[in-house]
């Protein structure tokens, strides 16, 4: 059981990012005080840790109740996915204009879901709680994992502000443009497999 631990916690790791993480958020909060960073870092950390705990709890049930397939919705989170990459490339992330009567709590959308509770993490999550796999000891202790990463995350995003004047804006906005482009790739690739494990292709 620790090896399967120790391969949750490596996999939640990277897939949630805590280093990418940073130039997200930096972009998204740049108009938001310190005290606002840190609830939208708060906030975004708890409703990320109730989406994964509730999928970890049913996902896998629903997902068979509704016949939805895992590369199905593994296309369709990397689709989400793509259109957000090309909002940090072209610099339209973190543009919302907060005066107009709309939704627009970033700490909800876009940084806990797909940024941190994104279709790869959500994935992730089910299949290392597999209910024909793993007893409901095991899946406990993975919850307990999970939230621990997400608690490591949390902890990058809290430093955002220290990184955010080490850096500068040309330095944020070099990062965010970059890790845009790896999004994008991420993302294509995350299309890719989705279809390819639909279609039972192997891909090179």
């Amino acid at each position: 059981m620790l090896r399967h631990l120790l391969e949750a916690f490596i996999t939640f790791f990277v897939i949630v990012d805590p280093f990418g993480s940073i130039p997200i958020f930096l972009t998204l909060t740049a108009n938001s005080t310190a005290a606002e960073q840190r609830r939208i870092a708060i906030k975004a950390t708890i409703v990320s840790a109730a989406i994964l705990l509730f999928f970890i709890s049913l996902g896998q049930l629903v997902f068979d109740y509704l016949s939805i397939n895992l590369h199905a919705f593994k296309v369709a989170g990397g689709c989400v996915l793509l259109v957000v990459s090309f909002q940090m490339i072209m610099g339209f992330v973190g543009q919302q204009d907060v005066s107009k009567n709309q939704y627009t709590d970033i700490a909800v959308f876009p940084i806990a879901l797909p940024y941190i509770a994104g279709p790869g993490a959500i994935m992730a999550v089910i299949l290392q709680t597999d209910n024909d796999a793993y007893s409901v000891f095991e899946q406990a202790m993975v919850a307990l994992v999970m939230l621990v990463v997400l608690g490591i995350n949390l902890l990058f995003l809290l430093s955002a502000p220290f990184i955010n004047r080490l850096i500068g804006k040309a330095g944020n906005d070099v990062l965010t443009r970059v890790l845009g482009l790896i999004l994008a790739a991420i993302s294509v690739q995350s299309i890719f497999s989705g279809i390819a494990g639909f279609f039972h292709i192997k891909l090179s």
